[in-house]
């Protein structure tokens, strides 16, 4: 009798052991592949729907192959709505030394379109409750020169700081080995010392600079005790299934996907040592992956609706124009079409474009590896969806 209950004893304890680790599993996957604090939120979608037979796919695919066609363009391209894909093209190279042809899976640098990602983080931690808007730099770097910058001024570039690949790259530069790779903690270190002069006391106005967004990726490694890259892949390249996305730091090229080569012309860029700075640029992905981020940021799977809503709100009265700054995103009041949230990039042969029309659910996004000619126009971009 003893026996039997002895049987019924182990019998139980593992049917127990066998729900616990299903149940264990199931929460560890979805915290990898999905943030919901809401069960109304959607979650990515690993398939997005191809709109078939729209008139805008051939307006738009014959904007890209003229340019193409004139050696203006050279890239992929997705353009959105409400999540639908109306077109999604490669034209033109990777690499062209090899011949080797894009495809949708090739991943390009980002450049300054990595801002809205900083921006992302830092925002998270703020809604965690572990930084305030007012935080002051001293707060996370007690011996940095400059008194009275806050978070807010650093995400709306309204800190008055010079720009760190001003006074890094020049010649007589205190970094003089530009085969050394420079990362953000040099960058801080180089000030604390030399103390470039401001361009604007703190508050007092706009000013677009790189430095801010790469104080704000220190401020995210110092605050979450990791580093800048394993901090974004865990809260918001995993979470969403942006599997070909990363940070690039210059120390971790095998973790990129399929990345491209960029060109000025048809001269290939060196992996610089300023590539070795992140927050301000640093983000590789490709078109697919900012599709996600865009629907992730639609269904608030990143950061609660208020947050993003100041995220999207213009932080600079002063600065005249249809154009301002939010935190991470620039806005444009469109005549027709209304607001306009966007970001576009340069660095090293790169063009970026990420585009959202908030009040057509529109998302245009356009990735260029090649410098030649000029910039693509925002409103052209625009009008091809509409």
């Amino acid at each position: 009798m003893r026996f039997k209950y002895y049987l019924l004893y182990i019998f139980t304890f593992f049917i127990f052991l066998i729900i616990l680790i299903t149940s264990f599993g199931n929460k560890e996957n979805k915290s990898l592949n999905q943030i919901s604090v809401d069960v109304d939120k959607e979650p990515i979608k690993k398939d997005f729907i191809i709109l078939k037979n729209d008139p805008r796919t051939l307006k738009i695919n014959s904007f890209f192959n003229k340019k193409y066609k004139n050696r203006v363009f050279n890239g992929n391209i997705l353009f959105a709505e409400k999540g639908q894909i109306i077109t999604s093209n490669s034209y033109g190279y990777s690499n062209f030394r090899n011949k080797e042809k894009l495809t949708k899976d090739h991943s390009f640098q980002l450049a300054s379109v990595s801002k809205p990602f900083t921006a992302i983080a830092i925002l998270q931690l703020i809604e965690k409750g572990e930084i305030n808007l007012n935080d002051t730099l001293q707060k996370f770097f007690p011996d940095f020169p400059y008194k009275k910058i806050t978070i807010h001024q650093l995400l709306s570039h309204r800190s008055g700081m010079s720009k760190y690949t001003h006074f890094c790259d020049a010649p007589d530069s205190i970094w003089p080995d530009k085969n050394l790779t420079i990362n953000n903690k040099d960058v801080i270190e180089i000030m604390s010392k030399i103390v470039p002069l401001i361009n604007y006391p703190p508050g007092k106005r706009y000013y677009y600079c790189n430095t801010n967004y790469l104080l704000l990726a220190s401020i995210v490694e110092k605050v979450s005790g990791m580093s800048f890259k394993h901090y974004m892949k865990k809260n918001i390249f995993i979470p969403i299934q942006m599997n070909n996305t990363n940070v690039y730091n210059r120390t971790n090229y095998k973790e990129l996907i399929l990345p491209v080569q960029g060109y000025e012309n048809k001269t290939p860029w060196e992996d610089v040592y300023l590539n070795g700075v992140v927050g301000d640029k640093g983000v590789y992905s490709t078109t697919l992956d900012m599709l996600k981020f865009d629907r992730a940021l639609k269904s608030n799977l990143l950061l609660s609706d208020s947050l993003k809503e100041l995220a999207f709100s213009k932080m600079s009265k002063d600065f005249s124009g249809l154009k301002n700054y939010g935190y991470g995103f620039r806005l444009k009041q469109h005549k027709i079409y209304g607001k306009i949230v966007y970001h576009t990039g340069w660095w090293k042969g790169f063009r970026s474009y990420f585009i959202k029309v908030l009040e057509k659910d529109q998302t245009i996004i356009v990735l260029n590896n090649v410098k030649r000619g000029r910039f693509l126009n925002i409103d052209n971009l625009i009008e091809l969806v509409n």
